[in-house]
């Protein structure tokens, strides 16, 4: 037993032995072998002399913005020109927009008989156009409707003051102007040089020649009042009753008028078609007419054997017949501002004198003229009578013109004529 546990005794020292050897520390891996020594450094550069600092450039120059264009506008306008009338519109239009950036002129052309009545439509429900071309006859009637706008306050900014005052005046109703005056007319006595040598100055003397070259004469009222009153006739007193009975002027126009129906080669008809064309056609020597038929007499003519008289004498005046004018209406929807710059450029001189290309006649008295028409109807309507704006001018046409016609057919005399026509006016105008 003693041997045993001498032996167990050595084995667990030897066990122990063992295990204490393996307890050891793992020896660390060699080192790596040393690289070769690098090359010697090169010697230290002496540093390079600061550079002085580049000259800051000046920042390029910032553009000036652009002007600011103004805001496009439209102006509306129509009218009821055709032919020569509207080409020559449209070239003032263009000169208008030319002169006027941002501002567009949109035109319609409506058949002058529809005019007023799509106007008036339109306009009193707040449309229609700004501006409307159309006679002063319509002036009564749209400035009741409140339809347009009056113009006095307006005067200096659309240039009614540049215009012959006659003209500003002819468009006034109820104290105020009502109407821009684009340009005048009046009806005049054109003749034909190769027919009649020198121009008659008296209406005795124009009715002796007619009996030799021929008259045409245009029997209705607007073409008559001339006559009827160059004597200082009216159509309505200040009360707007009839005035045709006042005084000698139209009896003795009536009796004019009955006598040249019965003389050789005058023709009087109410038809003026017919009467232009018996002029163009060298039938007769002479013809009442405006300056619209200026183009149709030159170009069937000549202008050269063409020849306005001077204003003729009457017994108690001279031939007055009514001062008509060509306006240009502003519409009391618009919005002013370039609708009235519109206008003040239609009062340019120069404006006008486009227009009188064709035969309109200029109401700025600064225009020159060198048409020997324009000239000689400039004269003539210094010496026109008042055409009434009143809406009672409305109840006067028909019957005023009846009163020639039944005195013309010898159904009445020029006295009981003229008292019948009042009648018939006063009754339709409760007077």
């Amino acid at each position: 037993m003693k041997k045993l546990f001498v032996v167990l005794s050595l084995l667990l020292v030897v066990m122990m032995l063992v295990t204490a050897c393996g307890a050891k520390a793992t020896p660390a891996p060699a080192p790596a072998p040393t690289a070769a020594p690098a090359a010697a450094a090169e010697p230290t550069k002496a540093p390079e002399p600061t550079k002085a600092p580049e000259p800051t450039q000046a920042p390029e120059a910032t553009a000036a913005p652009e002007a600011a264009k103004p805001a496009a506008a439209t102006i509306t306008l129509w009218h009821g020109w055709t032919g020569a009338e509207a080409d020559t519109l449209a070239e003032v239009i263009k000169a208008f927009q030319d002169a006027s950036p941002g501002v567009t002129v949109e035109t319609l052309a409506v058949p002058f008989d529809q005019l007023k009545n799509k106007f008036t439509t339109e306009a009193s429900t707040g449309g229609g156009p700004e501006l409307l071309i159309g006679p002063k006859d319509w002036i009564g009637e749209l400035a009741q409707a409140n339809l347009i706008m009056p113009l006095d306050e307006l005067a200096s900014q659309i240039g009614l003051n540049n215009l012959n005052q006659s003209a500003v005046d002819a468009n006034k109703f109820q104290g105020k102007v009502w109407a821009f005056p684009e340009s005048t007319e009046a009806v005049a006595l054109w003749y034909n040089k190769d027919k009649v040598k020198d121009a008659p100055k008296s209406i005795e003397e124009l009715l002796k020649q007619a009996a030799e070259v021929g008259l045409a004469y245009n029997s209705g009222f607007y073409h008559s009042a001339g006559l009827l009153l160059g004597g200082g006739g009216k159509v309505l007193d200040a009360n707007q009753a009839c005035a045709l009975d006042q005084g000698n002027s139209v009896v003795d126009a009536l009796t004019f008028i009955q006598n040249a129906k019965g003389t050789p080669n005058v023709i009087t008809d109410g038809d003026g078609g017919k009467l232009d064309a018996a002029f163009r056609d060298g039938k007769v020597g002479f013809v009442f007419n405006g300056p619209w038929a200026t183009g149709d007499y030159v170009k069937a003519l000549g202008a050269d054997k063409l020849g306005i008289a001077e204003p003729i004498a009457l017994p108690n005046g001279k031939f007055a017949p009514f001062l008509g004018t060509k306006n240009v209406f502003l519409s009391a929807n618009s919005k002013g501002g370039p609708a009235l710059d519109f206008l003040k450029f239609m009062s340019q001189p120069e404006t006008q004198a486009m227009l009188t290309k064709v035969g309109h006649i200029p109401s700025n008295p600064n225009v020159k003229v060198d048409d020997p028409f324009i000239a000689a109807f400039l004269k003539q309507t210094a010496s026109a009578s008042y055409f009434p704006n009143e809406p009672e001018m409305g109840a006067v046409w028909t019957p005023a013109g009846d009163m020639i016609i039944k005195v013309i057919e010898g159904k009445s005399t020029p006295a009981d004529a003229v008292k019948e026509a009042c009648a018939t006016i006063n009754a339709a105008n409760k007077k």
